[in-house]
């Protein structure tokens, strides 16, 4: 499994921790198809979160599973790095 590693500017609270580190993996197919049963392809932001949560691995301590409303709650920054490491993880898959 090839990963992508970074951090979180904001962080994702879980319980009563913020968590900044995370790994994310490449995407399956089968990601594909469930953030789109999950949310359709209609609303591009939402399955990108939903992608998001099933590519995330870790995140500080927590080892998932992640959810669409996890990924819903980050701050806008930190969205838009967990996105631009979905599109690196994605490539990861081409190689």
């Amino acid at each position: 499994m090839k990963t992508v590693t970074g951090t979180l500017k904001h962080g994702l609270k879980i319980g009563d921790q913020t968590h900044h580190d995370y790994v994310m993996r490449e995407p399956t197919t089968a990601d594909l198809f469930d953030a789109e049963d999950e949310h359709g392809t209609g609303t591009p932001l939402k399955f990108k979160a939903a992608l998001i949560a099933r590519t995330l691995v870790r995140v500080g301590t927590f080892e998932g599973p992640f959810t669409f409303s996890m990924v819903r709650g980050l701050k806008p920054a930190d969205f838009m790095t967990l996105s631009n490491s979905y599109a690196e993880a994605e490539k990861l898959g081409e190689g």
